[in-house]
């Protein structure tokens, strides 16, 4: 791109002339109307500038031919107009003269960012990649849209009916969707965009360009409504179709792209790091939801909480890198033997819980000694370690509230630590109320 900056003081001139050339720009330099309009009057179509960056001062006696120039040349060079004291009359002269993109000098980082989003947007534009799902059932329409498409390196998957392409789109991902609107058989272009936006996959997000022949206001709310995210006519204009076709990429890559962080921003919140189990805050979101469906649906619901046995001793003799070490390696230990659905939990220094849906006290009683024994028998870090075990399920005494069920367990746990450590123990009054169910025939 040829820049062109009239600009009387030097050390801004010198600002321009470094930023412009570090985005590629040709630039020459000059102070005033006169030496401007020297250079506009010998240039051809060859060697036309592309842009004129220009000071307040052009409409100074000295400028008022460069202006006249400016306005009146068929090159039609766009000019940017630089600032330091906006005002009425500045405004007045500026639109007289056709200019339409005044930046303030006042601040040079805005500037600098005005100037090079300016430029940058004037390139070409190459979106290096992207699927797009094409509906149309026009071939002539459709060899034409395709061509422009294949321009801006995209991979193209045309249907001519917007049955197949919904099809195709239930059991694939794309970056875009263009669809014409009036569209042959028993779905047309309408339907498709509210059966897209009905699905229930992160794919009913996926970006809608709307294309008609039709520019019809009723139309283009219809279709609004309905979820598009933009519109164009047909034949469509390839330099117009190739700005909201990157509009609408970019920006669903973007909301990809925070989508993506928000995920791993929750699982970081959700999971302890050293051992990848569940944290504590984790475990306070998923247990109430688990006791719910538990009540909702009776089904037993269980808790396991294991305390290492001795592991201050581990952290003091062997170093809290070897302690992290066996922690690590006891998450998973857990994690490898629970079931899709039970939620293992790191909730303290060395002790975990694990919560079990659909498992009475019985059978947890039996998982929690397989675990006790596993763990006996890992030696992390090659050490010996061993665990004791506190388990208890759901009863109505609990009131349906985590922290009674919780509390049930842990006392369990120091049961088994005042009884010798390194065994399972079962909440009493657990298992007197499954004794009295079993009894009843419940």
């Amino acid at each position: 791109m040829k820049v062109l900056i009239l600009e009387n003081g030097r050390l801004f001139q010198k600002i321009l002339q470094d930023l412009l050339v570090e985005l590629g720009c040709t630039v020459s330099c000059v102070r005033t109307g006169e030496e401007g309009l020297v250079l506009l009057v010998d240039t051809t179509e060859e060697t036309k500038y592309d842009l004129i960056i220009a000071s307040q001062h052009i409409f100074d006696k000295s400028g008022a031919e460069f202006i006249a120039h400016c306005k009146n040349s068929e090159l039609k060079t766009p000019i940017i107009l630089l600032t330091s004291e906006p005002n009425e009359t500045l405004l007045k002269n500026a639109r007289a003269a056709g200019i339409k993109d005044i930046f303030p000098k006042t601040n040079i980082t805005y500037l600098k960012s005005s100037i090079r989003y300016y430029i940058q947007g004037e390139k070409k534009i190459d979106i290096q990649g992207g699927r797009v799902l094409y509906v149309e059932d026009s071939a002539s329409v459709a060899h034409i849209v395709t061509k422009y498409l294949k321009k801006l390196n995209l991979e193209i998957t045309h249907f001519s009916s917007a049955e197949e392409a919904f099809h195709a789109f239930s059991d694939n991902e794309y970056d875009l969707v263009i669809t014409d609107v009036m569209l042959e058989g028993t779905m047309d272009g309408l339907s498709l965009v509210r059966m897209i936006r009905a699905s229930n996959s992160h794919s009913a997000k996926t970006p809608i360009l709307a294309m008609t022949s039709h520019d019809d206001a009723k139309l283009r709310i219809r279709l609004l409504h309905a979820g598009i995210n933009d519109y164009v006519t047909k034949p469509p204009i390839e330099e117009e179709l190739a700005a909201r076709v990157n509009n609408l990429i970019t920006n669903k890559r973007l909301a990809d792209q925070v989508r993506q962080q928000q995920r791993s921003l929750f699982n970081i919140a959700m999971t302890d790091q050293l051992t990848t189990c569940h944290n504590r805050h984790s475990l306070s979101d998923y247990a109430p939801k688990y006791i719910k469906d538990a009540v909702r649906y009776d089904y037993p619901l269980s808790v396991m909480i294991l305390d290492l046995d001795f592991f201050k001793h581990i952290n003091d003799e062997f170093g809290h890198t070897t302690g992290d070490i066996v922690l690590a390696d006891i998450g998973k230990l857990l994690m490898a033997t629970c079931r899709q659905g039970d939620i293992v939990s790191r909730i303290g220094g060395e002790e975990f819980l694990i919560l079990l849906p659909h498992c009475n006290i019985h059978d947890a009683l039996h998982k929690a000694e397989n675990i006790r024994s596993m763990i006996e028998l890992a030696e992390p870090a090659g050490l010996k370690v061993t665990a004791s075990i506190g388990i208890s399920s759901l009863i109505k005494e609990h009131d349906e509230d985590f922290d009674h069920l919780y509390k049930a367990a842990d006392s369990a746990v120091y049961v088994s630590k005042e009884n010798g450590r390194n065994q399972v123990t079962a909440d009493a009054a657990t298992i007197e109320a499954s004794e009295l169910q079993h009894a009843s025939g419940g």
